[in-house]
């Protein structure tokens, strides 16, 4: 006798598979081994930990633990990013955000508590580290316009060259030096996740799901396009998640590279 599943697409052996977090995976192979990595918890220095990051931290573990039991071969990791750049941004421009002495070990407190109470350990990426991994990579791709044609320097602004946005500023010129933008920042953490993600080579799909703020969504889906279109590799796909402060409701927009 067969059992209802509870959810669209799920098999009974998957039916505790939460609700909200359902259209998170949903792209998610239950037949096939998969390398899932959940990014959830972002704060900045300037504020700290508040109800956006223990929320979204606690949504993150939530799909995690959900994502391993669509397919008991599937690796879950989790990832915190940090915005250590005193700076604030949600669009293509960073505006300086509240001043505070900078990132301390006492800022994870309430989200290595929480990841404790779930048995689980996660990563903590800084921004200033992408920032500086991002400036050093389009120094190359400007030395090597010929290789990277979805870039161009246009007096000071570099520009990539998009199919959803009219004008995505990839980053500025200033004294001989490559200052990045927050699409490029974006994209950077993409290709870092995924290199980690290929640490499994069992896994033939990879898959970041990324947990944003609303305020975040022409930024992160730039970088994501930036990421897509120049680093991705066959079966890798990012889910863009958006939600309030309480991601009581998140909505889940997954992308591969065939969708740019």
């Amino acid at each position: 006798m067969t059992t209802p599943a509870t959810l669209s697409g799920t098999t009974s052996r998957n039916r505790t598979v939460p609700p909200r977090v359902a259209p998170l995976l949903e792209t998610v192979s239950r037949s096939a081994r998969s390398a899932v990595l959940v990014a959830g918890g972002y704060f900045e220095t300037g504020a700290g930990v508040g109800e956006f990051a223990l929320s979204s931290f606690a949504l993150a573990q939530e799909t995690g633990a959900a994502a391993r039991r669509l397919h008991r071969g599937n690796k879950v990791l989790y990832d915190v990013i940090v915005n250590d750049l005193g700076m604030s941004c949600s669009t293509d421009v960073c505006t300086p955000a509240a001043a505070r002495a900078g990132f301390v070990e006492s800022d994870l407190a309430p989200l290595r508590a929480s990841a404790a109470e779930a048995g689980t350990a996660f990563t903590v990426t800084r921004e200033r580290t992408l920032r500086n991994r991002a400036a050093r990579a389009m120094k190359h791709r400007l030395r090597e316009a010929g290789d990277h044609p979805l870039f161009s320097r246009e007096g000071d602004e570099i520009l990539f060259r998009s199919r959803t946005y009219e004008k995505v500023l990839a980053g500025v010129v200033k004294d001989d030096h490559v200052v990045p933008r927050c699409p490029l920042i974006v994209a950077e953490y993409f290709a870092r996740y995924f290199a980690r993600l290929r640490a499994f080579p069992d896994c033939d799909r990879r898959h970041v799901v990324d947990i944003n703020s609303l305020a975040d969504r022409d930024k992160v889906t730039k970088g994501a396009e930036i990421y897509l279109r120049t680093e991705a590799r066959p079966g890798e796909e990012i889910v863009l998640v958006f939600a309030d402060a309480a991601c009581a409701d998140p909505i889940a927009l997954p992308y591969t590279a065939y969708d740019f």
